[in-house]
């Protein structure tokens, strides 16, 4: 697996937002996530075909390993001016991974069409971004909650 080199472009956030929601809904529609996106007009400066890939491959792993078949929840927002911020929330009754290492052991879960490589190299691609993918299971709210963090672009638009 070579290193992720994105071609970086200014992108509105509340555009690619809503391109990725789309993106989601129609490559799963019976998922039924409930997205509370709270972003202003801010950009964020991504490849608009690399970054869509690794974020739809979070969607993807979430619902492989979706036993409860509960819907999760997506959060989007500004946080201050500094950061875009996806927040995607995975109800998982039962959870005995851990996430300390999350996305950075590929070939460790490998079944059936699956190699465990999806999870790396989203990652790649994120922190190829200047961004960073962290995991944590809430043992309390029974949830994974994974985020998403990229840099805001102050550049010329």
């Amino acid at each position: 697996m070579a290193a992720a080199k994105p071609t970086l472009m200014p992108y509105r956030a509340s555009d690619f937002v809503e391109d990725l929601r789309r993106m989601v809904e129609s490559g799963f529609p019976e998922k039924g996530l409930e997205w509370d996106v709270r972003v202003n007009d801010k950009n964020i400066e991504i490849d608009p075909q690399l970054l869509p890939q690794a974020l739809l491959e979070l969607f993807a792993n979430a619902f492989r390993h979706d036993p409860s078949h509960k819907p999760g929840k997506v959060t989007v927002a500004i946080d201050g001016s500094e950061h875009f911020v996806l927040a995607l929330e995975e109800p998982k009754e039962h959870f005995e991974l851990t996430t300390n290492n999350w996305g950075r052991e590929p070939l460790r879960r490998i079944s059936q069409g699956h190699y465990g490589l999806g999870l790396n190299r989203a990652r790649s691609i994120i922190e190829a971004h200047g961004g960073r993918l962290l995991a944590q299971y809430d043992e309390t709210s029974k949830t994974l909650l994974t985020r998403v963090t990229l840099p805001i672009f102050n550049g010329p638009a």
